[in-house]
């Protein structure tokens, strides 16, 4: 409460921060920026107490399917948040964006505060790729669905030369982006 206090009370002052990290004291200094709608400094950092809940065998499984669904649809929302900010010209949410450079650092920072961490990780990656995978986009699973529904749809089967060259050229797009995100990330190192 004190440490949010004095950020608030400082908007637009830099500010003196000593913080202890894996037994070593750190310093740092912040700038809180002022907050129109919250009225007060604000410096991007939430201040909270972790606890670990512990549940019988068959609760935690029910708990567990509930914190997949929350997180499933936290994920959904994010991603159309950041298509939505994209095509609407923000590049800056790019930065945001991570691949398996970023991902490595994450791990790392994840494992420094213990195996739960660690397996939230595992599980948020999943949920992400499960979703990224279902996107209705040439070779991915949701590109293959997307074809079986028109199939459907038209009543025959999309002629195979256009299938392939969609999921090349899907293929192709996909290994660019993989690229882009992966040089990202490098020039974030």
């Amino acid at each position: 409460t004190d440490v949010q206090e004095t950020i608030g009370a400082h908007p637009n002052e830099a500010i003196a921060l000593r913080y202890r990290r894996g037994g070593e004291e750190h310093s740092a200094m912040l700038t809180p920026e002022f907050s129109a709608q919250e009225n007060r400094g604000l410096v991007g950092i939430a201040l909270a107490t972790a606890t670990f809940l512990k549940y019988p065998f068959f609760s935690a499984i029910g708990h567990g399917l509930v914190m997949t669904a929350k997180m499933t649809w936290l994920t959904l929302t994010s991603f159309g948040e950041l298509f939505k900010n994209i095509f609407a010209g923000d590049r800056s949410l790019l930065g945001a964006v991570s691949g398996p450079v970023g991902l490595v650092g994450l791990v790392g920072q994840a494992s420094q505060f213990g195996l739960a961490s660690l397996l939230f990780l595992a599980a948020l990656i999943s949920i992400n790729l499960s979703i990224i995978n279902l996107v209705p986009f040439p070779a991915l699973d949701g590109g293959r669905l997307l074809f079986l529904i028109i199939e459907k749809i038209k009543g025959s089967p999309i002629p195979r030369r256009i299938a392939n060259i969609a999921n090349g050229v899907g293929f192709a797009l996909l290994v660019l982006l993989m690229v882009l995100v992966t040089a990202n990330d490098i020039v974030k190192l």
